[in-house]
């Protein structure tokens, strides 16, 4: 259990993945993905702190891996100058994916912690 949130790691590469597999950025694959692991990551956590590493940990992996695809894209397949742009714009899309399950993620882990500290008194 302990080693579960290393799992949010996964969307480095998963951008690679889905752009084998599919031919296209906007996954739904990718975005069940990042959902399935906000909700893992509510449901897992012992306390805020470590919610909190774990959703940035989220949260970093999908844009630092939007990151890399774009470069290794920009560079390796295709030198348009719309690359950088259109990667950009997708790599907000994920983010703000990533971001609002972080959000009600968080609201989910105070009310669970409020309900256990009634539950102690």
């Amino acid at each position: 259990m302990r080693y579960l949130k290393w799992l949010n790691l996964i969307p480095l590469i998963m951008f690679f993945i889905v752009d084998k597999l599919r031919g296209t950025l906007i996954s739904r694959h990718l975005l069940i993905i990042i959902v399935a692991l906000g909700v893992m990551n509510m449901f897992l956590a012992k306390s805020m702190k470590e919610y909190v590493i774990s959703s940035l940990m989220l949260v970093a992996s999908t844009v630092v891996g939007m990151i890399l695809y774009t470069y290794y894209y920009y560079y390796f397949v295709s030198a348009n100058p719309e690359t950088p742009i259109f990667g950009a714009a997708i790599m907000m899309v994920y983010g703000f994916i990533a971001f609002a399950v972080a959000a009600v993620g968080t609201v989910v882990v105070v009310i669970k912690e409020r309900m256990a500290e009634k539950k102690i008194q």
